[in-house]
């Protein structure tokens, strides 16, 4: 059994009181964000957010949404009900979220009795990576999944173990409410409507009971039947629905197993390094280049298993904690490591968002690790921890104000994030600096040349310049890598009226009405197009 450290953190409400404070004076800054990148799609420009009958498909309708989330986006719809579209109280509720979840952990890491709780809670509350979940609205799915994740697995510890602590090696008293068993389900499925990443903890159950007991109970494994097979399911339908509904299909996704296995052995490094030193934090991290064929690849994956084992064999020694809190680590953060495609490996193979509960294994041994150490100047290195991560995650949160501060800071950081290339584009084209905006729709198509939308919005943006023939070469090249894009063949036909050409307009606008009979735009393009070669629209 570890060696308990000094109790300067004493179990109290005033404690939690105290995180949440601590939290809320940290990301006090978020109150003046916007909106950004996707919560147009996810929220703002949502139709079953924003019209008041849009909750019935949104829970019937597996495919009304990119991934099947009916949680977040019900409580955008709630939000919407009581005050539209102003940015600043889903940023309240968000933060809201992020404290409670720190103040559940607290409680569960007490009721483990786990040494320094509070402070391994402040500091997930505080860690400058949870700023991208928390301060980008459509990221709720980390906060709310989580919090429900929390809520299931402390319900869960107190139904099998009601009044006595997790460190007994005594049977669990018989009378267990199996109302709590019914809650802890409850809460972990509204876990899994929030995100799907959450189908892990049933095997966090079994290696918790591990990890305290030495074994796990046969009646353990009968009682997490049911959360298995329901986390299945789940895990099951979103692998479906990243592929047939969100598009993760293709070369991009063409990896093969090795290509995986060394995906994930990286990624588990990257995370751990993140968490330890959180600089620099970038919005989307460069592609790495994987190769089976490269021996030195095979580092990450065969080290992170070494750790493991070196762990396993010092366990007696060292107690079971640190392998406990590893294997925690490793296994909630499984299905975003690479194994199973998703949409966002389109863009980087890592991502800030994705360690979100994952992070309090890395924390766990970081945190009482150096704790430990400290032995009686606990409360100095409480104070400075803090305060440090407070600070990067005051700096951090300005970021995420627009998508202007949030594609520049990417750009400079990242220079080759085609995407963020891309959408810095789109703000100088709102902002009507279409120079600049070419700028960026050119280094976009300098870096991923089959990227048919920075081609189509560098022609418009060449045509709103009456630069006429040059806007055409790009629509040309947008077409040659997907010829269904319905409005490139309208503004193809608005450019060559402009030219004179009247028939090839023609012949463009009748293309973007086959592919979109209601397009009315075409439509009435091609009126004015036959109008002008003397002919009736039919």
């Amino acid at each position: 059994m570890e060696k308990p450290l000094p109790s300067y953190f004493k179990v109290s409400w005033i404690a939690g009181a105290g995180l949440l404070v601590v939290l809320v004076v940290a990301y006090f800054p978020v109150l003046q964000n916007g909106f950004i990148w996707d919560d147009d799609r996810h929220l703002t420009d949502n139709p079953f957010v924003t019209n008041f009958d849009g909750l019935k498909p949104l829970w019937l309708d597996v495919r009304s949404t990119q991934q099947y989330y009916p949680l977040i986006s019900t409580s955008f719809w709630m939000e919407y009900q009581l005050w539209g579209l102003d940015p600043l109280g889903y940023h309240i509720d968000n933060v809201l979220l992020h404290a409670m979840n720190a103040i559940v952990l607290w409680r569960i890491l007490v009721f483990l009795g786990v040494p320094a709780a509070w402070l391994v809670s402040a500091a997930f509350a505080l860690h400058p990576v949870h700023v991208e979940s928390v301060a980008w609205i459509t990221e709720r799915k980390n906060l709310l999944s989580g919090f429900f994740y929390l809520l299931s697995l402390y319900t869960f510890l107190r139904f099998y173990f009601p009044g006595q602590s997790v460190f007994s090696s005594e049977n669990p008293v018989k009378n267990r409410s199996a109302v709590l068993y019914g809650v802890s389900l409850f809460f972990f499925i509204f876990a899994l409507f929030g995100k799907s990443i959450t189908c892990t903890l049933p095997a966090t159950v079994l290696l918790l009971f591990w990890w305290k007991q030495n074994r796990i109970h046969l009646k353990i494994i009968q009682l997490m039947v049911p959360f298995f097979a329901v986390g299945f399911g789940f895990a099951t339908l979103t692998i479906w629905l990243e592929k047939f509904n969100a598009g993760a299909f293709g070369p991009e996704w063409d990896f093969s197993f090795w290509d995986r296995f060394l995906i994930a052995g990286r990624a588990l490094w990257f995370y751990v390094g993140k968490l330890i030193w959180p600089s620099p934090l970038i919005f989307t991290y460069p592609m790495w280049n994987i190769d089976d064929s490269v021996w030195w690849q095979y580092l990450y994956p065969a080290t992170f298993l070494l750790l493991i084992l070196l762990l396993w064999a010092l366990r007696k020694k060292i107690g079971r904690g640190p392998l406990t809190a590893i294997l925690f680590f490793a296994g909630t953060i499984l299905p975003a490591l690479g194994f199973f495609n998703i949409y966002y490996m389109r863009f980087s193979l890592v991502s800030d968002h994705f360690p979100y509960l994952a992070s309090i294994g890395i924390l766990l041994i970081a945190v009482t690790g150096v704790a430990r150490l400290t032995g009686k100047n606990l409360p100095v290195f409480a104070i400075l921890l803090l305060l440090g991560l407070g600070h990067l995650t005051w700096k951090q949160i300005p970021i995420y104000k627009n998508d202007f501060t949030l594609w520049s800071d990417t750009v400079q950081k990242n220079p080759n994030a085609w995407m963020a290339q891309y959408n810095l584009g789109n703000v100088f084209i709102a902002k009507q600096k279409i120079e600049e905006a070419m700028n960026h729709y050119r280094e976009a198509i300098r870096i991923k040349p089959d990227f048919p939308r920075a081609l189509y919005n560098l022609g418009n943006a060449l045509l709103a310049q009456e630069k006429t023939r040059e806007a055409i070469i790009q629509y040309q090249a947008t077409v040659r890598i997907k010829p269904d894009f319905v409005d490139v063949y309208n503004n193809w036909g608005v450019a060559l009226l402009k030219e004179g050409k009247t028939q090839e307009a023609i012949t463009r606008f009748e293309k973007a009405l086959e592919l979109k009979p209601d397009y009315a735009d075409a439509r009435n393009n091609l009126e004015l197009a036959r109008r002008a070669a003397g002919g009736k629209l039919q």
